[in-house]
């Protein structure tokens, strides 16, 4: 089928792994791609050729922990010269800077009128002490620039914030939400994962006691250790360091890690109602819309949108179908549209 498109496909994502099976399934079908590493990269705006069929954008925030802090605001320009082209974007400009920002994520939860963890957004320490009128400890400070749990430190009471006041770092932007501490039932979040404006599947993940704070259930999604300078949670006083499990999380490859139970998820009509309605209000084509059941009122709290999909791990047989196949039956559509 190569021969039907008059370009490659691009596949933006700095990622050296996230994209193999997206990879494999495009060779499989004999289509042209090109894995574009904008961690590396240059465009001239004067070039107005139109160099891809379509753009895939699987951009992550969490790039800033993997040494890649540069694709991080580049990726804006680049997405929009690439629309300025009139090239289709899969997951544009738009789903991008909800993806990477927690403070517009709540704007948006607020305005569309779901249910969130109570937020506050700062974008120095000394103005954490005044939210704590509003947000209530238990809570966290959570960067506004994260990515698999990077930047979120709990905070049990007023003497833990104060001794690690100056040394709480907020991310790649100066900006974080002092939020509200959610205690989930059983551990567990939901993960519902959608595709050109409808629902694919939910997957419930759960986190024993004992497996860590980063609630990524992927070896490939893990964030590496701090390097001086970087920005992560290490820095802050022991005391502070309980990364919230509840608020980080990335379905891929399930059985990398221990200590994780990822499992399909019969998510309430309701809970996809709404994730689909915040997925198209961020503009967002493929992504998952996460949310928790809180254990004491029993309420749905969303609290975080994703406009990277790496799907779960052994797909067909957790949920029944392989995602990757109908996310490339879709970028194939795209691409021929814009032909």
């Amino acid at each position: 089928m190569s021969h039907r498109l008059p370009a490659p496909i691009g596949i933006l994502d700095e990622h050296p792994d996230w994209s193999r099976r997206l990879f494999a399934e495009l060779e499989q079908r004999q289509l042209p791609f090109e894995r574009i590493d904008h961690a590396r990269h240059t465009f001239d705006p004067r070039d107005r050729a139109r160099p891809y069929s379509v753009v895939v954008n699987r951009t992550s925030p969490s790039s800033h922990t993997r040494g890649h802090a540069d694709v991080l605001f580049y990726a804006e320009a680049l997405l929009d010269h690439y629309a300025g082209l009139r090239i289709p974007v899969i997951n544009p400009v738009a789903a991008y800077r909800f993806e990477k920002s927690k403070a517009l994520q709540a704007s948006l939860l607020e305005r569309l009128g779901v249910n969130y963890p109570r937020a506050v957004v700062v974008n120095h320490p000394s103005q954490i002490r005044k939210a704590l009128d509003r947000v209530r400890f238990p809570l966290v400070v959570k960067a506004n620039v994260g990515g698999s749990g990077a930047g979120i430190v709990r905070f049990d009471s007023r003497d833990e914030l104060d001794a690690s006041l100056d040394q709480i770092d907020l991310g790649p932007d100066r900006t974080a939400l002092v939020q509200e501490y959610i205690e989930s039932e059983d551990g567990a979040i939901v993960r519902v994962e959608m595709l050109d404006d409808r629902y694919l599947y939910a997957i419930r993940i759960v986190r024993q006691a004992d497996a860590g704070f980063n609630l990524c259930p992927a070896d490939i999604c893990q964030t590496p250790p701090a390097m001086p300078g970087a920005h992560a949670p290490a820095a802050v006083a022991p005391a502070a360091t309980r990364v919230t499990p509840e608020l980080s999380s990335c379905p891929a490859d399930a059985g990398g890690r221990p200590g994780l139970s990822v499992t399909a998820f019969d998510a309430p009509v309701e809970a996809v109602e709404t994730a689909l309605r915040i997925a198209r209000a961020a503009h967002i084509d493929v992504g998952g819309i996460e949310y928790m059941v809180n254990r004491s009122d029993g309420r749905a709290y969303f609290y975080d949108v994703n406009a990277t999909s790496n799907f779960v791990a052994n797909a067909p047989a957790v949920v029944g179908f392989d995602p990757t196949a109908v996310f490339a039956d879709y970028i194939e559509r795209r691409a021929l549209a814009g032909v």
